[in-house]
């Protein structure tokens, strides 16, 4: 063997990769520096969702107003003519226009988060970028939608609200960022740890539809809590959704059943499946291809 073949690289050249795959990972394996330095592709992939909602659509911008407006009508009709359900001296429009547009937001995120391998199995088995970019973009370009029908929403309080109607707006409308925030947390969370489950157990495809419209009927999105039998709060304890949306219904219109220990509660809930979900779906990424 020559000598120049025995000579070792020297050391100013090992520092020349930009990304290092290594098998050996920590619990929680992610890099907040490698997902900044991929947010063009973040970007990108938001971009991408944006325009193939709404490539070679008629209406265009109209499906972000006509579904919750159709669906606030259809419920007032059901759930308050019909079953005559109260919604605590709240308009019933804004009432269950306010459950929906929230649920919406929860429901996309969730939905969008738990197909991620699925969907995507194609591009992770050939081209290395941290893996989170997907539902990240996810969330962030659910986000738009929603809030387009938030400002719907407050289209119509504002309507209310100039004919009179007894609901009040103050100080209290500054938590609504942070009850948006924890909606997104939640939905992100969750939706990592079912993508993570799919990989290994295809069922869940099945099961995470009607899964979630269960979720919906426990959430308050068509009664108040208070309408809720002494011994059927325990369901709306345990529910993380339940607190965020009479914590807005309160902030936005002073009215609704606000507990504050319950609400710590659903933060501590929202925070233990993010970080869950997290872990789960880093442990997922690695073995995804064998297993998908």
């Amino acid at each position: 063997m020559s000598e120049n073949q025995n000579q070792r690289v020297p050391s100013s050249h090992a520092a020349v990769w930009d990304v290092v795959i290594s098998s050996k990972k920590t619990l929680i394996n992610v890099s907040i520096k490698e997902l900044w330095n991929y947010r063009d592709l973040m970007l990108l992939t938001i971009y991408r969702d944006f325009v193939a909602l709404h490539k070679q659509t008629v209406m265009g911008f109209l499906w972000y107003v006509i579904p919750p407006v159709v669906m606030t009508l259809v419920y007032k009709i059901v759930f308050g003519n019909i079953a005559k359900i109260p919604t605590n001296q709240i308009p019933p429009f804004l009432f269950f226009m306010s459950g929906i547009v929230l649920w919406a937001y929860f429901s996309a995120c969730i939905s969008k988060t738990a197909t991620t391998f699925t969907t995507n199995a194609p591009l992770f088995t050939k081209v290395y970028f941290p893996r989170l970019v997907i539902p990240i973009a996810g969330c962030v370009s659910n986000l738009w939608q929603f809030l387009v029908q938030l400002l719907i929403f407050f289209g119509f309080y504002l309507f209310f609200l100039l004919k009179g109607t007894p609901i009040s707006f103050s100080y209290r409308i500054i938590i609504v960022p942070f009850l948006i925030l924890q909606i997104a947390v939640l939905g992100f969370g969750a939706g990592c740890w079912i993508s993570a489950l799919t990989t290994r157990f295809r069922d869940l495809q099945l099961a995470v539809p009607p899964a979630i419209q269960m979720w919906m009927y426990a959430s308050c999105i068509f009664y108040p809590r208070s309408s809720v039998p002494e011994n059927l709060q325990w369901v709306m304890a345990i529910n993380p959704l339940v607190p965020i949306i009479e914590a807005f219904r309160f902030a936005v219109m002073g009215q609704g059943q606000v507990n504050i220990p319950n609400w710590l509660f659903s933060v501590a809930v929202t925070l233990v499946l993010l970080v869950v979900g997290v872990i789960e779906f880093g442990r997922a990424e690695k073995t995804m291809a064998d297993t998908i």
